[in-house]
């Protein structure tokens, strides 16, 4: 099983006899990060820092870890950067001991991503960078039109209008919730099983946010977590990126459409947009960030990004009144 606190040491001496990096010295705990998946700690050597990961040793697991070490070499060789894989000394990148498994990352110095302008044009063209060199890379098989994002969990939203009803004024939040339903109905409407079949799919990230973009200064030095990449719809990468980096927490429609503008026209100087994915990524915006949005308030017992479940409520009705305008303008330009 995972090494525990407790054999911290014993993880150090597994880490001095298979990698060749002179004096090791006892890994920390990463302060700050999420331990859900795999365990995550920083061990400091003469070869640098390294982020420490240790996995179960099941092959389901190993085989996943094994297709984001290609990956992160791809784009490496392609010029994206990331955090580089340290091989151990018998040159593979997984360590297996007993019944887990380890792997080194070499520990990159940066912040996560905040909006600017000039960062978000950086992360947009990162992302049609990503998209056009992994259009061929073979990745692990799945249902590339089930995305996460056609449709938001009814009960989910239904809890994010039950706060804000009890929260605020009911008939507020009732007027609200009607006008995100009617765009969400829409939203359907456009992503429906037909239409996802006419999106081009390829080799995604599946998790592109400001979090897993790290900067140094205006340099974008890594791009984060792997895990989740894999065959899907480009648009559901581009909705995941413009809900996070455009949309979060404004409602001014003047920032908003310059925001998602420079991300269009970076990201589009690597991949052009089909016309059904240009009339269709504003309802994949909205699903994604309401279902997100939804999500994460249960989860900060009922306040997310400074906000109120009755604030939120009033933010999306605004965010999804936006979207629908810029859905209506794209599908006029036919």
């Amino acid at each position: 099983m995972t090494p525990q606190l407790g054999g911290l040491e014993v993880l150090a001496a597994v880490i001095r006899e298979h990698y060749d990096l002179g004096q090791v010295h006892t890994p920390e705990q990463l302060a700050e990060a999420h331990q859900r998946r795999h365990r995550k700690l920083v061990v400091t050597t003469d070869a640098g820092r390294f982020l420490v990961k240790t996995y179960k040793r099941d092959p389901h697991i190993l085989d996943a870890l094994r297709f984001q070490h290609r990956l992160s070499d791809h784009l490496y060789q392609n010029g994206l950067p990331v955090a580089p894989i340290r091989r151990a000394k018998n040159g593979k990148g997984i360590l297996e001991v007993d019944d887990w498994a380890l792997e080194l990352q070499q520990f990159v110095v940066g912040e996560p991503m905040d909006l600017t302008g000039e960062k978000l044009a950086i992360s947009a063209s990162a992302l049609g960078h990503f998209h056009k060199i992994c259009r061929d890379l073979p990745c692990p098989p799945r249902d590339a039109r089930m995305w996460r994002f056609s449709e938001v969990p009814r009960q989910t939203f239904a809890r994010l209008f039950e706060r804000a009803k009890q929260e605020g004024d009911e008939q507020t939040a009732t007027d609200h919730c009607n006008a995100i339903a009617l765009f969400l109905r829409d939203a359907a409407k456009a992503l429906d099983w037909d239409a996802r079949n006419e999106f081009e799919t390829g080799l995604i990230h599946g998790d592109w946010h400001g979090g897993n973009l790290l900067f140094r200064e205006n340099q974008l030095v890594a791009v984060l977590d792997l895990e989740f990449a894999g065959d899907g719809c480009y648009l559901e990468d581009l909705a995941y990126a413009m809900s996070n980096l455009c949309i979060r927490t404004s409602k001014d429609p003047e920032p908003l459409t310059a925001r998602a503008n420079v991300l269009l026209d970076y990201y589009k100087c690597y991949r052009s947009l089909s016309f059904l994915e240009e009339a269709a990524l504003y309802y994949a915006v909205g699903i994604k960030h309401v279902t997100t949005v939804s999500y994460q308030i249960s989860d900060k017992n009922g306040e997310l990004a400074g906000y109120t479940a009755p604030q939120w409520m009033e933010c999306l009705a605004a965010q999804c009144a936006w979207l629908a305008e810029c859905a209506q303008k794209a599908r006029r330009k036919r």
